[in-house]
């Protein structure tokens, strides 16, 4: 890392490490890219350790595989949403000790298996998620003794609207596709601050893009079950709104405002996925592995570099009887394990993410669940510059499901 990065950096964590003036509203690591990656799962797979390329719908929507929606109960209609709270914990060295909540919704989903023959689904769900405060950032005007104050809000992200279709093949093969659009914007304002004037840049950056990807789900032997997705690489299109203004010597100036100004693309990259599960009696255990080719899209940005991302899932659930009419008989029992290397390297070294997770299934009538999850996680390192994150997420999530497509007989 070249020393003007490194310098950079250090001033925007160092403006996070003053505790007496930070005022933090999410991850300081939003400040990367377009934002973190969100935590929209579907509620059983929360609860499964994000696990859940290799798994039927029979529970409910499962947007891990496409391929999956044409597991969903046979002339049913299921209506999926949910929404999550997060708990974030910050340290860094002994300067830091902060502590945020945040809330967001995880997806709003429809979707039904027309007489076993395809799968249909619609989703809207967030994508990446930014919110940061960098307040009291010191720096000296270049040629003179004075300093300025700069404070940094940004906030915003990108939501994701994506179409499923899935059918199945030789009995066994279940095949699915999936068409997404990518959509939203970041805001970020600068206010700088000297003896004399008051300066506020005010930038707001649109991207975006569709996306195609592609699932298979294949059953072996009424035991195994195995997953693979692939998501294709594609390039979100940006453009920038910018207005600047000043106020010194009791007067309010325009310096700059400007519209759709061009500015460069945003790379996705190639993403392959593959899952395994199998049952023993009531007994699930699943398993994944994602991969994300991030160094291939040739990306740079001043706070770190792309690398490669890989992610390991564990997870296991269990129910005593799904088929009794005792109700915690039918409750479905979950926990989970996850590793996330991350996409981000900061001083040659990466953002990764441990997690641990618990769920419960709860039955409502014969066709639909809430699903409940609480995971606590392990995000960065207090190394270096950087700053150590424990995040508490529990997610809530309802699958509503009801016949549909049945032609109703009356004597």
């Amino acid at each position: 890392m070249n020393k003007s990065k490194s310098i950079f950096i250090l001033a925007m964590f160092l403006g996070l490490y003053s505790s007496a003036q930070n005022n933090l509203t999410g991850s300081p690591y939003s400040l990367f890219g377009l934002g973190v990656e969100n935590n929209s799962n579907t509620g059983r797979n929360s609860g499964l350790g994000k696990t859940g390329i290799s798994l039927d719908a029979n529970q409910g929507i499962n947007l891990y595989n496409p391929a999956s929606f044409v597991t969903l109960k046979t002339n049913e209609i299921t209506f999926d949403f949910g929404g999550s709270a997060e708990l974030i914990n910050l340290t860094g060295g002994s300067d830091l000790s902060e502590q945020n909540t945040t809330y967001n919704f995880t997806n709003i989903s429809l979707a039904f298996n027309r007489d076993d023959k395809y799968g249909v689904g619609l989703t809207l769900k967030p994508s990446t998620t930014v919110g940061y405060s960098l307040i009291g950032l010191q720096n000296n005007i270049e040629g003179s003794d004075e300093e300025f104050i700069s404070n940094i809000d940004g906030t915003g992200g990108l939501s994701e609207i994506r179409l499923d279709y899935a059918r199945t093949y030789f009995k066994n093969l279940n095949v699915g596709v999936k068409a997404s659009y990518l959509f939203g914007k970041i805001e970020e304002t600068e206010s700088i601050v000297t003896s004399s004037s008051y300066l506020e840049i005010d930038e707001t950056n649109y991207y975006s893009g569709a996306q195609l990807g592609l699932g298979l789900q294949y059953n072996l032997f009424d035991k195994h079950n195995f997953g693979l997705t692939v998501d294709l690489p594609t390039v979100l299109k940006g453009t920038k709104d910018t207005y600047i203004s000043k106020y010194s010597n009791d007067a309010l100036s325009e310096l700059e405002d400007t519209e759709d100004e061009s500015i460069d693309n945003f790379y996705l990259p190639l993403k392959m996925g593959f899952g395994y599960s199998t049952k023993f009696k009531n007994l699930l255990l699943t398993a994944d592995y994602n991969k994300s080719f991030w160094s291939a899209t040739n990306q740079s940005d001043a706070i770190g570099d792309y690398k490669d991302q890989d992610i390991f899932s564990l997870g296991g659930s269990y129910s005593i009887d799904p088929t009794s009419y005792k109700y915690w008989k039918r409750v479905d029992f979950r926990m989970g394990l996850n590793y996330n290397s991350g996409y981000l390297e900061v001083d040659n070294t990466n953002i990764d993410t441990y997690s641990a997770s618990i769920g419960l299934g709860l039955p409502i009538g014969r066709r639909s669940v809430v699903n409940i999850s609480y995971s606590l996680g392990r995000k960065g390192t207090t190394d270096s510059i950087l700053i150590k994150e424990y995040v508490n997420t529990l997610n809530i999530n309802i699958s509503l499901s009801d016949l549909w497509f049945q032609q109703r007989k009356y004597d």
